[in-house]
């Protein structure tokens, strides 16, 4: 059972201060339903600010030296890929060795030839269609693919086009995945969900009319699932 907001978190959400003992999106939630906007500030220091960077550049480093893989690097410390090349670069860290030439390789599959292309795979490029080579090789193994879905990579390496390495999913799988496993992408979600808050609020508070008529969906909403 969920706890009832009391008077003391509510002053709390108006002056920007997440109450404790309740998570981010709770409180935007709270926020959102009682109209009021609530932008949390996380008062940092400059050191505490140059500690942290400090201490994610070290271990960026020692993650390449370790692996070299600068995707994996970036998903893991929840920062940018091009944040990471610039990391190995001031460092002097070579990383992904072997794209160049991967990039470069042409790939017979049934007698046809697939080049890799700028969206992160092989690709068979006709004055028809294009066809994916990652695609093909999974309908070989497993039958025709229906419908809308996504050919993914399981150990996240695009280079690595063998059949045990693929899974098909939806794009709302897709999506799932790539905000349980990317921190990143994560932080964008939450930043876009607050932003649209922020907008409904702001139109709202210009026209009224709409606030009632989205109270009256949520109703109407609530009352057809209850039959």
């Amino acid at each position: 059972m969920r706890k009832k907001w009391t008077d003391v978190e509510i002053a709390m959400l108006h002056e920007n201060i997440l109450p404790p003992g309740r998570t981010l999106h709770s409180a935007y939630t709270k926020a959102f339903k009682i109209n009021i906007s609530f932008c949390p500030i996380a008062k940092k220091s400059y050191k505490a600010q140059r500690k942290r960077t400090a201490y994610v550049t070290g271990s960026v480093i020692k993650e390449l030296q370790k692996t070299g893989k600068v995707r994996a690097t970036a998903r893991k410390y929840g920062i940018s890929y091009t944040t990471v090349m610039d990391i190995a670069r001031k460092a002097g860290i070579q990383v992904n060795l072997d794209s160049k030439a991967k990039r470069a390789e042409t790939i017979v599959f049934e007698g046809e030839n697939y080049s890799w292309h700028k969206n992160g795979s092989y690709w068979r490029h006709t004055s028809g269609k294009r066809e994916s080579l990652t695609r093909l090789i999974y309908e070989r193994a497993h039958g025709k693919i229906k419908g809308r879905r996504v050919i993914l990579f399981k150990d996240g390496n695009k280079y690595n086009i063998d059949v045990d390495n693929l899974i098909c999913v939806t794009p709302s799988e897709q999506s799932r995945m790539h905000y349980e496993n990317d921190p990143l992408f994560r932080a964008q979600c939450l930043a876009a969900l607050t932003l649209g808050r922020l907008k409904t609020q702001i139109n709202e508070a210009i026209d009224p009319e709409l606030k009632r008529k989205r109270i009256e969906k949520v109703w109407t909403t609530r009352r057809i699932r209850n039959v």
